[in-house]
């Protein structure tokens, strides 16, 4: 089954001289059970792409189902009602909301599709541990290093069992050992209940983790 199908996808930013076109023409299928890198030079597009495929943006142009559905189509409470049950995002900054603790940051999907609270910092913490997080889970952001902010975030985008995860960089501030670590378990994950996973990354130490690698450059698919 197909999770993610782009037809044609175009985006451009700003207007007039001053517009940039981030995506000219994006043909991408991802399947479910699929582990899909997304590599390429900076400005070249894959945030922009990712960001449309989890209903972050909205493109200007062409198509973009998941696992049927075309969200963009769809009002604001509903695409926020399918994003919450069938999306999980890693932000390249983390998005970590500093007052909360580690289990409660990636309790927070759980607590909006109305899981009690006792339930969601259980699963929380179980999570938190399958990524070798154990001793951190009541520490605050400030509390933890660059790689143990990842881990959280990683954790928090799969925390509610989606079927579409969508990972900006999820490795950066990783070392080598850690970093194998988190794609192991995401990997383990995302066969276990065909799911599919989209990692956009530069980080060549995880290419053989994927299933299939695309290359973006200049806002199209060159290669995959």
């Amino acid at each position: 089954m197909t999770a993610v199908s782009c037809k044609g996808v175009t985006k451009t930013f700003g207007e007039g001289s001053a517009a940039v076109q981030a995506l000219r023409g994006v043909d991408l299928e991802v399947k479910e059970g699929e582990l899909l890198l997304i590599v390429g030079p900076s400005g070249s597009g894959k945030t922009t792409l990712i960001s449309i495929i989890a209903g972050i943006l909205h493109h200007d142009g062409g198509e973009c189902t998941l696992l049927g559905e075309d969200i963009h189509g769809m009002h604001n409470g509903q695409k926020g009602a399918f994003r919450g049950k069938n999306i999980g995002f890693v932000f390249q900054a983390f998005n970590l909301i500093p007052m909360l603790t580690a289990a409660e940051n990636v309790s927070i999907p759980l607590l909006l599709n109305g899981v009690s609270r006792h339930d969601a910092l259980k699963k929380a913490e179980g999570f938190l541990e399958n990524f070798g997080m154990k001793d951190k889970i009541n520490a605050y952001p400030s509390e933890l290093s660059g790689g143990q902010q990842q881990r959280v975030a990683v954790a928090r985008a799969c925390i509610h069992d989606p079927k579409i995860i969508v990972c900006d960089e999820p490795t950066s501030a990783l070392d080598a050992e850690t970093g194998s670590h988190v794609m192991e378990v995401l990997r383990e994950y995302v066969l276990k209940d065909n799911r599919a996973l989209i990692v956009v990354t530069h980080d060549s130490r995880i290419f053989s983790y994927g299933d299939r690698i695309v290359h973006v450059e200049d806002g199209v698919i060159k290669e995959g």
